[in-house]
């Protein structure tokens, strides 16, 4: 009887063996787990894996040493045992290389300066005169390809040769004051509109204050 009963054991762990090697599936109450639940280490490739029918390394061997469960689930999955499955590791999913779009630069928006007035007769820039053309001088700096014009204008006193010279003397006084702070002169035209091109009606004194000026025509180079 003792010689049966260790046949019958010995059977019975032969039968447990071959059923442990064996690749097909197991009935377990929910397989979904097995190398998904985060418990680590995850399945490690048997190299002998063709017994499974399938190709080389198709199967693993898992023997979680840190438990996990998928969310949900009420069972622990760590320390099972070693459990020998045909699983198809999942591809690692890069995130995708997000390009940030070029920054937008705002449409920029012409300058419009005060003009620079002149007392009668006279292209000498006062101080008052000077403290518009530093303003056009730091746009300049900031946008280093922008041109600028700069119009010579006058009053209706005098002949229009005359006051032609003096709207130019006073558009080149302006320009030599803006290179002598550091804009290249290529950047910078001067013309003369003599008394062409009142800013008002020359029909007072004060009015004909404003004409004897210079102005500026910013021309934008983003």
């Amino acid at each position: 009887m003792k010689k049966l009963f260790i046949g019958v054991v010995a059977v019975m762990l032969l039968a447990g063996v071959a059923s442990a090697a064996e690749c097909g599936p197991r009935h377990w109450d929910d397989f979904s787990w097995w190398g998904n639940s985060g418990a680590t280490p995850e399945p490690q490739p048997d190299k002998g894996a063709a017994i499974c029918g399938g190709e080389p390394r198709s199967c693993y061997w898992w023997w979680p040493k840190e438990p996990a469960s998928n969310s949900g689930d009420t069972e622990l999955w760590g320390n099972r045992g070693v459990v020998y499955h045909c699983w198809e590791k999942p591809p690692v999913v890069e995130p995708p290389v997000v390009t940030p779009p070029p920054p937008v630069t705002p449409d920029r928006v012409k300058p419009v300066f005060n003009n620079v007035l002149f007392d009668f007769d006279k292209a000498v820039l006062k101080p008052e005169g000077k403290a518009v053309v530093d303003q056009v001088v730091a746009e300049m700096k900031a946008h280093g390809k922008d041109t600028v014009v700069i119009e010579g204008h006058t009053c209706d006193i005098g002949s229009d040769a005359y006051n032609q010279g003096l709207g130019q003397r006073r558009a080149d006084a302006v320009r030599n004051y803006m290179v002598e702070n550091g804009i290249d002169a290529a950047r910078i035209q001067s013309v003369s509109k003599g008394e062409s091109a009142p800013a008002v009606a020359n029909d007072s004194d004060a009015n004909r204050k404003l004409n004897r000026r210079a102005q500026f025509d910013i021309t934008l180079v983003n």
